[in-house]
């Protein structure tokens, strides 16, 4: 019965914050069993079940195990909720934070930016979701040696969160990054 998968898979994720990893996957795996029987294998819970594994999967540090898992996750959220769902976004970050513990970063950069694609079209550029997807994409830009990249999503990230506090930018009002940068000019012209 699909409830009976519902407890389960609540009982798996209570035993994974206790660090329980062997008794949670063997209950996740038996919640996937049930609601793939009796919901079908494209069903949302399916899908949630595989990302509870795969999350699982990740903090055992089994990141190859866990990546297919995501990915068939994702699939079935793609399937059902279409391609632009925030949950399908959130799936995305999901996967790359995988890849990323796997040093795949053009992967990485790839999920990241179709989720942060989502998150601002479906939810807005002030979502938190876009914010803290932007703060995971510099960070991979950063792992690649891509400052400027990362410089970029930080400023923006930056001058959303000023914009939000204060209303504007302007000489009154600007973002401590500006300040900053008018410092450095302003010490290369002083001897």
């Amino acid at each position: 019965h699909p409830d009976v998968a519902t407890m389960l898979n609540i009982l798996a994720l209570v035993y994974r914050d206790q660090n329980k990893y062997k008794e949670a996957a063997h209950l996740l795996n038996d919640a996937l069993s049930i609601r793939e029987k009796t919901l079908g294998k494209d069903h949302p819970a399916v899908a949630a079940t595989l990302n509870n594994l795969a999350v699982l999967d990740g903090k055992r540090g089994k990141y190859k195990e866990a990546e297919p898992l995501c990915k068939r996750a994702l699939e079935i959220r793609e399937k059902v909720l279409g391609k632009d769902h925030p949950d399908v976004a959130k799936q995305l970050n999901n996967l790359a934070l995988l890849c990323q513990n796997q040093g795949k970063y053009e992967e990485v950069e790839y999920y990241y930016r179709r989720a942060l694609e989502i998150y601002e079209s479906r939810l807005g550029p002030d979502d938190p979701n876009v914010a803290k997807t932007k703060n995971n994409l510099a960070s991979c830009y950063l792992k690649q040696a891509k400052y400027k990249d990362a410089e970029t999503l930080y400023k923006e990230i930056l001058t959303r969160a000023h914009v939000k506090e204060f209303g504007t930018v302007d000489d009154e009002h600007k973002p401590i990054w500006m300040h900053a940068e008018e410092r450095e000019k302003m010490s290369k012209w002083i001897p």
